[in-house]
C-alpha cells in the first residue's frame, strides 16, 4: 500500500507529537545535572585549564543548538564597483560636500 496523507492507520506519531522517551530522558539528564551542580563545579575547578575548556566546550553541544556549514558562491554580475557608476566631476562633487 502506497503512503497516503493523513493515513490515520499507518505507524508512527501525528505531525507535532511530542516523543515521550525522548522527554523522559531529557527531564531525567536536566533532574541529574540540577542535583549534582556543586559536585560538577568542584571538578570542572580541578580539571587543568585545557581540560577545563575541553569539558565546557563539549558540554555547550547539549545546551547550544550546533550551526552547520554553509557553503555559498559569491558571483559578480559586473566589473563595475559603487564609486565607477560616477564620473570624474560627480566624485569631486561628492568629496567637496562632505
Amino acid at each position: 500500500m502506497a503512503f497516503t496523507e493523513n493515513n490515520t492507520l499507518g505507524r508512527g506519531r501525528k505531525l507535532g507529537s511530542t516523543n515521550v522517551a525522548t522527554t523522559s530522558i531529557k527531564q531525567n539528564l536536566q533532574m541529574l545535572v540540577e542535583n549534582n551542580m556543586e559536585t560538577l563545579d568542584t571538578d570542572l575547578k580541578a580539571l587543568s585549564p585545557k581540560d577545563r575548556i575541553k569539558a565546557i566546550t563539549d558540554l555547550c553541544k547539549f545546551i547550544i543548538p550546533t550551526l552547520k556549514q554553509v557553503d555559498a558562491e559569491v558571483t559578480n554580475t559586473t566589473d563595475l564597483t559603487f564609486l565607477d557608476q560616477f564620473s570624474e566631476t560627480q566624485l569631486q562633487i561628492l568629496l567637496e560636500n562632505s
